[in-house]
């Protein structure tokens, strides 16, 4: 949306598709022979989206246009995804001018040497066109083209008895852990708009799609400036804009009076990176945190009223038993609201990615491989797990994690509606056996 409309801005015919969890389909091909487009963008991340950006890129070049992709995987992967894909062209980082000017170059038919952040094959070899420089002033960048991907009824998603939109607001992170993708894609530079360029966005989708009362910020981290965060608060209130909204912070960050206000403008929900109880495998991924300090953010997150949210890493490299146990230890104490257990996923271009590769994991040789091996899923502990906690004692702990959340909540919704909660816990009893 952000590409597209910077194109428009320029000048350029944009159209877009999104096609996620659909079926690429004669409809899809039809729609996009229908556009006839002279040059086709995707963007990229490792797992599935390889094997269907390679199905629609056959299309593309059999409508004779032109095929780049970016995102993610390209950035990182760009020689593989030349030499393997029909993919004329890869923009490595940020997308919106690399892909003006790979636009402007072609239709002026100049020779493309010169558009940096771009990769692409010159007889047979890969060229590498000198990295692009970060755009420093996101706020220059038009609003994203949500009209471009209209009707929003489908990104509508329950949300604490609202509807909820995703929406993104700032580009990579600052902290350092060695695990995350974003290293590669944006490199230890955070970058955001202003609180204000945001909340103008929340009114525009609320114009498009009037059901929209809540928003989910998929930032990789939105939290990325604590001042950001007050003069946001502070906008929600000064235009009169009543929505409900979560987002992920560091646990440092994550003290009074900060979340009091935050709680004030409509935040329900703090995810917190705790990935792990261990003080050595923190240190080990560079977290930048302690447990003392992550159990400090709960605490005064729960005491501000605040929903918390523990997001965790399984399969880590050398973890043993005892720091299992540590996790363990760590979430009795958290005792979080909700809880998100991920598996560990070799991120090409980190650091833990060589670790992983020291450790016995064997990198994939092509993008099928690439698109086939990966997932968030903990069902694939068993064949991709690096650590030597037995996917067993993983799964309990997920269960009894599960079991906790659900006491804590049945608890406070005693308190809250507590004729209500008795009626719906006896008649889910029932329902269940």
């Amino acid at each position: 949306m952000s590409i597209g409309a910077y194109l428009r801005q320029h000048g350029m015919d944009v159209r877009l598709f999104d096609w996620s969890g659909e079926e690429l389909d004669k409809g899809r091909l039809d729609s996009l022979r229908s556009f006839g487009p002279d040059l086709v963008g995707m963007t990229v991340i490792i797992g599935s989206s390889i094997v269907r950006s390679k199905k629609i890129s056959s299309w593309a070049k059999a409508l004779g246009a032109t095929v780049i992709w970016g995102g993610p995987f390209p950035s990182v992967m760009g020689e593989m995804c030349l030499l393997q894909a029909p993919v004329d062209y890869v923009v490595m980082g940020e997308g919106e001018q690399t892909m003006l000017e790979l636009c402007q170059f072609i239709q002026e038919g100049r020779t493309v040497g010169g558009v940096r952040g771009l990769a692409f094959l010159r007889d047979g070899k890969v060229v590498k066109n000198e990295p692009r420089p970060r755009i420093q002033d996101l706020d220059a960048l038009p609003m994203p083209w949500w009209e471009g991907v209209a009707p929003l009824e489908k990104y509508l998603i329950p949300f604490f008895g609202r509807m909820a939109i995703p929406m993104v607001t700032s580009r990579g992170c600052p902290n350092t852990c060695n695990f995350c993708y974003t290293k590669a894609m944006w490199g230890y530079r955070w970058t955001s708009r202003s609180a204000a360029k945001v909340v103008e966005e929340i009114q525009l989708i609320r114009g498009i799609e009037p059901r929209m009362s809540g928003i989910v910020f998929d930032d990789d981290l939105f939290a990325g400036d604590v001042g950001r965060i007050q003069e946001f608060c502070s906008e929600l209130g000064r235009r009169g804009v009543n929505v409900l909204w979560n987002c992920e912070i560091r646990a440092r960050d994550i003290k009074e009076p900060l979340v009091g206000m935050m709680k004030e403008a409509g935040c329900i929900e703090l995810l917190i990176g705790v990935e792990t109880g261990s003080d050595r495998l923190l240190s080990l991924i560079l977290k930048g945190v302690s447990r003392e300090e992550i159990e400090s953010a709960f605490q005064v997150a729960h005491k501000a009223g605040l929903r918390t949210n523990a997001m965790l890493i399984v399969g880590l490299p050398g973890e043993k038993m005892e720091d299992f146990h540590q996790t363990e230890a760590l979430l009795r104490k958290l005792n979080p609201d909700g809880f998100y257990f991920s598996m560990f996923q070799p991120a090409p271009g980190t650091e833990m990615f060589r670790v992983a590769k020291e450790q016995g994991f064997k990198e994939p040789s092509t993008l099928e491989d690439w698109a086939t091996l990966y997932g968030w899923d903990v069902s694939s502990y068993r064949t991709r797990s690096l650590s030597e906690v037995p996917f067993e004692d993983v799964d309990r702990l997920i269960h009894k994690v599960q079991k906790r959340a659900r006491y804590k909540a049945y608890g406070q919704a005693i308190r809250k509606d507590p004729l209500g909660a008795v009626s719906r816990g006896v008649r889910g009893k029932v329902k269940g056996g």
